[in-house]
């Protein structure tokens, strides 16, 4: 019977200071053997073929007679999935999205609600696709641990560059005049435009860098903590934290000069609102998807030994 499972290898200063981390899998607590001592047949009753395999070949490499060097032999095992990259491709895609349409505010009017003083509510058009970006990222930290969540979040920042950059380039290229005539979109629209994407661009960045860390920072840390326990309390906090502080310094960069101080507090109490209450009815879909990814690709990753320097891509 299956009761133990690997979950990350320690490296220490030479080749046999490495340690196992395992996890038992009924209550969730963790401790540290070497390899060595886990090559036991008492102990690999316990674990998995592939965690059994993964033993042996550790043990190879590090007390064998140098073979199979260690540097090739796979620090922790391996979380980049097809899913991985599925979510990951949504995560950018909705990121993108939520960028271009960002500095467009929209109104939505509430007159058949019994609210107090304007019945118009002005927000951020991006606001409708961003808060599935939280979303995404929470499945991948749950799942996948926070490496990988920061990988995807880089690919994210690097996609919107490459796309700013694109746009530019493209612009300094004169337009067809047949063509302005007939669509009435000048060189100087398609330059406004830009230039509302570039500033767009500027105030998201910096908002998406420190919230999309955070809420996965939050996450695998409270995760430790629970003990894999309360998954709609971590997400509901780490969440709350990201979108806070996401939409304060968002509205503050993009809006400040343009909009009057009380619609942009305004604006960043919707945003948060919005977001907190999209995380919520993500939940029937968040839950379940992270679950039946653990159980697709036999990984349920706790973030024990992880370098959480978001500049940093070792584990």
């Amino acid at each position: 019977m299956i009761t133990h499972e690997i979950v990350g290898v320690i490296e220490g200063g030479g080749p046999q200071d490495f340690l196992i981390r395992v996890r038992i899998i009924a209550s969730r607590a963790s401790f540290v053997k070497k390899p060595k001592e886990l090559y036991d047949k008492n102990w690999l009753a316990k674990f998995s073929n592939e965690d059994v395999a993964y033993i042996g070949f550790l043990n190879a490499a590090i007390y064998g007679d140098g073979l199979i060097p260690i540097h090739y032999f796979p620090r922790i095992k391996h979380r980049l999935t097809n899913s991985v990259v599925l979510i990951a491709i949504l995560f950018v895609c909705f990121s993108i999205m939520s960028n271009m349409t960002a500095f467009r505010v929209s109104s939505i009017n509430l007159s058949w609600l019994p609210v107090i003083g304007s019945p118009d509510v002005r927000f951020p058009a991006g606001l409708v696709l961003f808060p599935a970006t939280y979303a995404f990222g929470t499945i991948l930290t749950e799942v996948y641990g926070y490496s990988i969540s920061r990988l995807v979040i880089w690919g994210g920042l690097g996609a919107n560059i490459l796309l700013i950059m694109g746009i530019w380039a493209t612009s300094l290229i004169p337009t067809s005049i047949e063509w302005a005539v007939h669509t009435g979109f000048s060189d100087a629209a398609y330059h406004i435009i830009l230039k509302a994407y570039a500033k767009t661009f500027a105030a998201s960045s910096i908002a998406y860098l420190f919230s999309e860390f955070i809420n996965s920072y939050a996450l695998a840390k409270i995760k430790i903590a629970t003990a894999g326990k309360h998954k709609i309390f971590r997400i509901v906090v780490s969440t709350g934290l990201a979108a806070s502080i996401d939409s304060t310094i968002f509205c503050l960069v993009l809006f400040l000069g343009v909009l009057s101080p009380t619609h942009i507090i305004l604006l960043i109490i919707t945003q948060i609102s919005v977001k907190i209450l999209y995380e919520f009815l993500f939940f029937p879909a968040i839950i379940p998807l992270s679950k039946y990814l653990k159980s697709k690709d036999s990984i349920d990753y706790y973030d024990f030994d992880t370098k959480f320097n978001p500049f940093s891509f070792k584990n």
